[in-house]
């Protein structure tokens, strides 16, 4: 009896404690976030929209730009509000090779952004895999919702990018976008983008980062490039070309340390550099193996030169026979200079007997330039239009170019093992009177 009495005892313990623990309740399923959702892509960025309008404020109304009153912090905000986004929250974003983009956006009430889209006559709606959504013929852009989150998505993928999107499971976050967010450079920036594309890999750049800063005149994109092996260079100073007060034309400038760059040649950046010149016949091997790592280039304005040419004439029994001439004409201005070694004059001949330099009694031309003077020492060469350029000592990396009206300038910050840092500076005033409200 007290045996059967143990047993039940025990029986009814264990039947108690499984009805307590329930092993068998199914665990809750957690919805996705929507980094959950987010898509590979060749790029990816986030901005944080309403920091973003308070930075690029006195850009859009100094330059009086068109629709700055739609960017407006104030407006964005009471904007965002009534559709239900969040854009006190990241917007991602992500981009494509072939220019297709999307971006998701969180939402805080799906209702009304929901009622909004359905008061709008132009957009079409459509379905794939049981899900409803929006196509504006227009922009030929996609439009999906969800109670956490708006998707747009322009492209001819968006069936797929749906898909992924909509099936995404939680804590699922691509490897891609694990590493950007987690990532310090540029932290605290209102744009950022990111790239894994695979033109840049063909460089051996493992990845790239960009964000935006502004001004009231000027843009400026911050760069950086990580490479999967040393670059092999590092910045020096070098005789440049003095460019004036304020010059209105376009120059280069290198002053690198390019000893090591020489004896790598079976690294990637230099093979693929290597590649791109082949296309053109160029003797890039030659030419590294000539070049101390210093080049100045200017260009900008006019200057006159004498010209020697050949024209027929009659002499004195009337018989047509060619005279040599000259004459005054106006060419670009050009002054240029290569640092050089012992090793350069072999390079010389063999640039000459590959058409990309011909030379006449005076002067030379490389490939379609005027004619150029010539200046050659143990260390340098110069090549000139116009009077001989002053040089001094500089350290600077930078290209200043002029393209459309707009002077876009480019700045090596900084090169350090496998990392480099570069800006991209440009003037918005060009782009900005083709943009600009007209007042009447």
């Amino acid at each position: 009896m007290i045996r059967k009495v143990g047993v039940i005892i025990i029986l009814a313990t264990g039947l108690g404690l499984l009805l307590y623990l329930k092993p068998w309740r199914e665990e809750s399923i957690q919805d996705p976030r929507l980094i959950d959702r987010l898509p590979s892509a060749d790029f990816i960025g986030v901005m944080n929209s309403l920091e973003l309008a308070k930075e690029i404020s006195d850009l859009i109304n100094s330059n009086k730009l068109k629709y700055r009153q739609f960017l407006n912090y104030d407006f964005l905000l009471s904007q965002s509000r009534s559709l239900g986004i969040n854009l006190q929250n990241p917007v991602y974003l992500f981009g494509y090779e072939n220019g297709s983009w999307g971006c998701i956006i969180e939402l805080n009430d799906e209702s009304k952004i929901a009622s909004r889209l359905a008061q709008n006559t132009s957009l079409t709606k459509l379905k794939s895999g049981g899900l409803n959504y929006l196509y504006y013929k227009e922009d030929k852009i996609y439009i999906f919702h969800e109670k956490q989150y708006l998707l747009l998505y322009q492209g001819d993928n968006f069936v797929n990018i749906l898909s992924r999107v909509h099936k995404s499971n939680y804590g699922e976050v691509s490897s891609e976008w694990s590493n950007f967010l987690g990532k310090d450079n540029f932290k605290n920036k209102s744009l950022i983008i990111s790239s894994n594309w695979k033109k840049l890999k063909q460089f051996g750049i493992e990845k790239a980062s960009f964000s935006l800063e502004s001004d009231s005149t000027h843009i400026k994109l911050k760069s950086y490039f990580k490479k999967i092996s040393p670059f092999y260079l590092a910045s020096k100073t070098g005789p440049s070309i003095l460019k004036g007060v304020s010059p209105k034309g376009n120059y280069v400038n290198i002053h690198l340390n390019i000893d090591e760059f020489k004896n790598h040649k079976k690294d990637i950046f230099y093979v693929e550099i290597k590649n791109q010149f082949r296309k053109y016949g160029f003797p890039f091997d030659d030419f590294i193996e000539s070049w101390q790592g210093d080049l100045s280039f200017f260009e900008g304005g006019t200057t006159s030169t004498t010209e020697f040419y050949k024209e027929t004439e009659l002499d004195d029994e009337f018989n047509p026979i060619m005279v040599e001439k000259e004459r005054i004409v106006f060419v670009p201005m050009y002054s240029s200079l290569l640092t050089i070694n012992d090793k350069f004059h072999p390079l010389y001949k063999k640039l000459c007997a590959r058409g990309f330099i011909t030379e006449d009694s005076q002067n030379m031309r490389f490939l379609t330039s005027p004619p150029l003077k010539k200046v050659m020492k143990k260390d340098r060469i110069m090549l000139f239009s116009g009077k001989k350029p002053n040089i001094d000592k500089e350290d600077k990396n930078e290209i200043q170019w002029w393209y459309n009206g707009t002077c876009y300038k480019l700045e090596l910050e900084k090169i350090s093992n496998d990392e480099l840092f570069a800006n991209l500076r440009f003037s918005i005033q060009t782009i900005a009177k083709q943009n600009t409200l007209v007042s009447r």
